[in-house]
């Protein structure tokens, strides 16, 4: 049976990020990465004379390469907009791309990280197993909270038992 079986009918609720989160989410990346590579350009000049310098220049390079293809996987996941109602989670103004993305609640096959993982942050992803979409949300998305309590209010029982023992598990801990 359903759990949301037991929960009354909700009408369509917007959450969206507040512009300084929406900024740094979208801009973020545009700052930092120019930042490093400006760094690591000048480590290059000074390897010939003391090979201890090796070592930043590497650990540049290194964060460069992960803080990009985290935001590129962020670009893909994350949208600026996510409405949810009774029957399915509609996700639009994603960074870069004019897209729109409906997930359908009782074709949700997992819901993962952040808090569904008992941490306090980091990124939350919501997969439709049907269709072989994945949508991601920040806890710093406006009432970010009641989306959370939105989704596991409607998922199936087994999700939402896998979930609160998970949370649980990371409490006890």
């Amino acid at each position: 049976s359903k759990f949301n079986l037991r929960i009354k009918k909700i009408n369509m609720q917007t959450f969206t990020y507040p512009f300084i989160w929406k900024f740094i989410y979208r801009y973020g990346n545009l700052v930092i990465t120019p930042l490093l590579l400006l760094y690591a350009l000048s480590l290059v000049t000074l390897i010939d004379k003391n090979l201890i310098v090796l070592i930043p220049f590497l650990l540049s390079l290194f964060i460069l390469y992960f803080l990009n293809k985290s935001y590129i996987n962020f670009y893909k996941l994350v949208p600026y907009k996510i409405e949810v109602d009774d029957e399915k989670i509609f996700c639009s103004e994603f960074l870069f791309r004019d897209k729109t993305v409906t997930i359908f609640i009782k074709d949700i096959e997992s819901i993962s990280g952040g808090i569904f993982d008992g941490r306090y942050r980091g990124l939350m992803k919501v997969c439709d197993g049907k269709n072989k979409l994945c949508i991601g949300f920040f806890d710093r998305l406006t009432n970010s909270s009641k989306l959370v309590t939105l989704i596991l209010s409607k998922v199936d029982k087994k999700i939402y038992d896998k979930v609160i023992a998970q949370i649980q598990s990371a409490t006890i801990r």
